[in-house]
């Protein structure tokens, strides 16, 4: 389903290979914590990071990550007297997720210290991203103007696209892969391409509002949900636009004032779909772009999601 994302190898260093057995440790949603008599204090997720922190006195020269196959996934090399150390889980470069850890699957942490003894905990990833609101982008107070910041291809037709707000309380990133609108009555339909399979959502990518860190919002593919951490996107496309080859402009004027119903299916990385059903109203002076016909106030009158 997510084939052009590598689930592998980051960087390789001199841990190579987990142990067979690894020290005693258990599972949690956000956060991994060990006993006294470890070299491990905490690990837990932070934004697009793994991170551990090592108690008072460890001395822990190098940590890996270690994934299920027994490869390095990330790794580094820890300064003298340094107790927390971030491994990033997503390996992300020209507006693409590149690499990824691989969800639900057990790693291994593991620490050499100065002594050149090994250290590890076991922990399972798993982010936990849900949506957390959801407008139609020209009528919320989320990136209202695009005119200004990063959004300033988004004008016309695009406001009536909707926006979306991601939240994310598991111990591991996600991503918004790409999102659709479904229904009867939508007027500009997201049709997948063909050689999709039938479990992909139709949809276009989506791409993040007012965050800077992706420079030419435009030519993103993917949008990271980081651990404790909200997302806003917006698609790509403008779902409740009316094409001027299927509509005319007297067609399309007879929509003032009528709402439909519509499914909204938001796909995160790895191998999960959000759904909310939506009820959309068209008002206000009726305008044009390029190929599309819209309203200038198109709202959302109710968004419920499952």
């Amino acid at each position: 389903m997510y084939d052009n994302i590598r689930c592998g190898t980051m960087h390789r260093r001199r841990l190579l290979t987990a142990s067979g057995a690894t020290l005693a440790g258990v599972s949690l949603a956000g956060c991994l914590s060990s006993s006294e008599e470890s070299v491990f204090k905490e690990i837990t997720g932070s934004s697009w990071n793994l991170v551990v922190t090592f108690a008072e006195g460890s001395q822990i020269e190098e940590i890996s990550l270690v994934n299920p196959d027994g490869d390095v996934f990330n790794g580094a090399t820890l300064e003298l007297g340094q107790r927390r150390i971030a491994l990033s889980l997503i390996e992300y470069g020209s507006g693409e997720a590149q690499a990824m850890y691989r969800r639900g699957e057990e790693y291994t942490v593991v620490a050499v210290d100065a002594d050149d003894e090994r250290h590890e905990r076991s922990i399972t990833l798993e982010p936990a991203v849900e949506l957390a609101d959801i407008d139609i982008f020209g009528q919320t107070d989320v990136g209202d103007d695009p005119a200004t910041g990063p959004l300033t291809d988004l004008h016309g037709a695009s406001t009536t696209a909707p926006v979306i707000a991601l939240e994310n309380d598991g111990n591991a990133p996600g991503l918004i892969f790409e999102s659709g609108v479904a229904g009867e009555n939508v007027p500009n339909p997201r049709v997948a391409p063909p050689d999709r399979d039938d479990s992909t959502p139709d949809g276009a990518r989506l791409i993040p509002l007012n965050d800077d860190q992706y420079g030419l919002v435009s030519t993103v593919g993917h949008a990271v949900v980081g651990v404790d951490e909200t997302t806003s996107a917006v698609t790509a496309y403008s779902p409740f636009a009316f094409p001027e080859e299927t509509f005319t402009e007297d067609e399309v004027a007879e929509w003032v004032g009528e709402e439909i119903e519509a499914t909204l299916v938001v796909a995160i990385f790895p191998e999960t779909e959000l759904f909310a059903t939506l009820t959309v109203a068209f008002g206000g002076e009726l305008s044009r772009e390029s190929n599309l016909w819209y309203f200038e106030e198109t709202q959302l009158v109710e968004a419920e999601i499952e």
